[in-house]
């Protein structure tokens, strides 16, 4: 038991592993002996999640060229991230050869891998004759279907009228030309259909011609050429997200990938906007609270599609049905249709339509991008903002600045800004007196009300900005530390100049302010927000939360006592909830893990995270006797527990999967966060949740704890928190029932003082 516990304190107090994976596991490249041009490289895609990832690039392959033909356009680098492959069959005999590309994660244990396997087919010149007709054109527009698209195929005749002669054929200095059969011919008085085919990937907009070459000896022609002219017409450029998201205020010349579609080597970007982080306050004269504001000013000539909405969205409370959010676009051809990007909507609000309804379940603060897509012929545009809502508890007594009474419209420049925007707050003490900072220049708010007004009087920074083409999917743009000094968004666009092209949506760089940004706030295990209970782990994400380099609570120093800020010395991340310093099992730039204090008492309560002396604003939270939840294999919160099988007879644990499933009257065991307070939270509510359990204690939840397997129930042969770990977290062993379902999923409950854990988690059982 007491390895147990060690190996699942290591699970709980590490970021979870890298994987990687590629969009393709297999690429195939073509070549004749003697061409006098390469053939067109191809792409793969590198994923990670995270995202992030870096990885480093290898390639083999057998004796004797060891794959010598075949080249990667990067060595190592993070994903997302496109490579480029080529092959070079230059001095290659006829005939196929293999070479293996190895993508290796650079984090991780084992590092992820993800491996493509390439095959260079090198044949004789392709054969041909005559023809008929005697000139074919395509036509494309970028971002239109290749695979499958009846435009981008034709054929023609082959034939001869004398005796039987051999034909090659053959194309110059046309990658993206394709004919087959390819191959040595016999042509004897036959009609012979070649197909030829096009391929404009990633080729820039203009007019390509080529030939295909017919050659034949012994012939009274023996040359003869088919010319062939593919149209490429841009269509116009797409802007889904940047990496980064973001970077802090004040920071040096930053490099951003756009990432998008439709992107050509003569594209362009420039920087058309910055919509300004405004800080909106509100005194009672006891009590002071902030909130950001985000409000973009557009040009009343605008005509790109956007989504002329500022952040936040106005506030919710838990139980209270949400007043319907109808979500506005502008510019492009309606009819619109709207999704979530990124992020999470606040639990029990969903998108229909174009609306925000719903009654929320749980408080917090939610961060969430929202995209619209409009109607445009053939190729669609996108467009996309970043949003944040504050659900708030169903009662709270500190004073807070929840968000705008109505959605913030966006400003347009030179114009009188739309009556009836006002910001509005609870837990006040008595009537609050409003002021701003940062608001866009010429408006203000009204001292009295909270209603915005003025005149927008700039949209903010614009200029062109230094960039180039790095795929057809991403653009590398160097942004100036002139353009970072003030927190906010800074909007950038794409251009493409004609044949076709235009100008894209707008991209949403932040540029966030010098103090850390709290995204979510979930359950270690369940990754849930909104409700935290007594003693529960908590996993923190955001920007600036603490030291670049992971950080880690020392067990051993002292005697062990988990700290409430780390690291130990230097800048220090700490935390309360509801004004009680946290215990903190690791920290970093990205990620912390918090344990909530045993003393957090009340209905709600604020997180607030500090690192080197500057605050996070606060996120409300829920406080609830217990909120469990149960730990996944793969840290999701989903899917397959981090279950082990126990065998009475060896006394040997082996990890639960459909490789090493459960047997029914087995002995499982579970892991479970959120189980509220302990015996020993009773004992000693002050130290408690910050003192790992000592030897020979034995912590056990205070609530009830029950467990069904598939809808059966399950007998609870123990429940204790493990030794050397926190009386926060859980382990039940269970009794597997006689008549459970079996399967590689088996649906897995545990059940703490009334409240179930999420759903998805499942166990294999035999």
């Amino acid at each position: 038991m007491k390895k147990l516990a060690f190996a699942f304190l290591m699970l709980i107090s590490t970021v979870w592993a890298q994987t990687l994976t590629t969009n393709s596991s297999a690429l195939r490249f073509t070549a004749t002996v003697g061409a006098s041009t390469l053939p067109a490289a191809q792409t793969v895609s590198v994923q990670s999640a995270p995202p992030g990832g870096g990885f480093t690039v290898a390639v083999t392959g057998a004796a004797p060229h060891f794959a010598g033909w075949l080249l990667v356009s990067a060595a190592s680098g993070r994903a997302p991230q496109t490579v480029s492959v080529q092959v070079n069959p230059t001095g290659l005999a006829a005939g196929s050869y293999v070479g293996t590309i190895t993508f290796t994660g650079t984090t991780g244990s084992p590092l992820p891998v993800a491996v493509v396997t390439v095959t260079l087919v090198i044949g004789t010149p392709p054969p041909t004759i005559t023809v008929s007709p005697t000139a074919i054109t395509f036509s494309y527009t970028t971002s239109q279907p290749v695979t499958g698209n009846p435009n981008l195929s034709s054929t023609f005749i082959l034939s001869n009228t004398g005796a039987a002669t051999a034909a090659s054929l053959s194309v110059q200095s046309a990658p993206w030309l394709r004919v087959t059969p390819t191959g040595n011919i016999t042509l004897a008085g036959l009609f012979n259909s070649i197909n030829v085919t096009v391929d404009p990937t990633g080729l820039s907009p203009k007019s390509y011609t080529a030939n295909i070459t017919i050659k034949s000896t012994g012939t009274a022609n023996p040359t003869l050429t088919l010319p062939v002219t593919l149209n490429v017409v841009a269509a116009a450029p797409n802007i889904f997200s940047t990496w980064p998201l973001g970077v802090i205020q004040q920071s040096a010349q930053s490099f951003v990938t756009i990432y998008g579609e439709s992107y050509f080597a003569n594209s362009t970007v420039s920087a058309t906007g910055f919509t300004t982080e405004a800080t909106i306050t509100a005194t009672d004269g006891t009590s002071t609270a902030s909130e950001n504001f985000y409000i973009p000013v557009y040009p009343s000539t605008a005509s790109f599609l956007r989504i002329p909405m500022g952040s936040p969205m106005p506030a919710g409370t838990v139980s209270t049905a949400y007043t319907a959010l109808n979500l506005t676009a502008a510019g492009g051809t309606s009819p619109y249709t709207w999704s979530l990007a990124s992020g999470q909507l606040p639990p029990g609000i969903n998108l229909s339509g174009n609306q925000l309804l719903g009654t929320p379940t749980a408080a917090g603060t939610y961060y969430f991008t929202l995209q619209v897509e409009d109607s445009t012929s053939p190729i669609t545009a996108t467009s996309y903002m970043p949003f944040k809502m504050h659900i708030m508890p169903a009662s709270s007594s500190s004073l807070r600045v929840t968000g705008p009474t109505t959605a913030l419209v966006a400003g347009t420049l030179s114009s009188t800004y739309p009556s009836g925007n006002a910001v509005r707050s609870v837990g006040a003490a008595s009537a609050p007196t409003w002021s701003a900072a940062g608001l866009p220049s010429g408006m203000s708010i009204n001292s009295t009300t909270g209603v915005l007004t003025g005149v927008p009087g700039s949209v903010g920074l614009q200029g062109n900005l230094t960039s180039r083409q790095v795929g057809e999917n991403a653009m590398l743009v160097t942004v100036p530390a002139s353009f970072l000094l003030s927190p906010g968004y800074l909007r950038m666009a794409v251009s493409t100049p004609n044949p076709g092209g235009g100008t894209s949506s707008e991209a949403q760089f932040q540029v966030y302010g010098p103090r850390p940004q709290v995204n979510a706030v979930v359950d270690s295990a369940s990754y849930a927000q909104g409700t935290i209970s007594p003693g529960q782990l908590l996993t923190l994400f955001g920007l600036g939360l603490g030291p670049a380099t992971l950080t880690l609570f020392n067990p051993s120093v002292p005697a062990p006592q988990i700290p409430s800020a780390l690291p130990v010395t230097g800048p220090a991340t700490s935390v309360t909830i509801g004004g009680v310093a946290a215990p903190i099992l690791y920290t970093s730039a990205n990620q912390a893990s918090v344990i909530v204090p045993y003393t957090v008492i009340g209905s709600s309560a604020d997180l607030v995270l500090s690192y080197n002396g500057l605050a996070s604003a606060p996120v409300s939270l829920t406080v609830a006797p217990t909120s469990p939840g149960i730990y996944t294999t793969d840290a999701s919160g989903r899917g397959q527990g981090a279950i082990l099988n126990y065998n009475l007879t060896t006394n040997d644990y082996t990890l639960n999967s459909n490789a090493a499933p459960a047997l029914k009257g087995g002995i499982a065991v579970l892991y479970v966060s959120g189980i509220g307070a302990t015996n020993a939270s009773v004992a000693a509510p002050t130290t408690a949740a910050a003192t790992l359990i000592a030897p020979n204690a034995v912590v056990t939840p205070s609530a009830n704890v029950s467990v069904t397997v598939g809808g059966i129930a399950a007998s609870v042969i123990g429940a204790i928190s493990p030794i050397g770990s926190v009386p926060g977290l859980l382990q039940i062993n269970i009794s597997i029932p006689s008549n459970a379902p079996v399967g590689a999923a088996v649906p897995v409950v545990v059940n703490i003082g009334g409240v179930d854990t999420q759903n998805g988690v499942t166990m294999a059982i035999k």
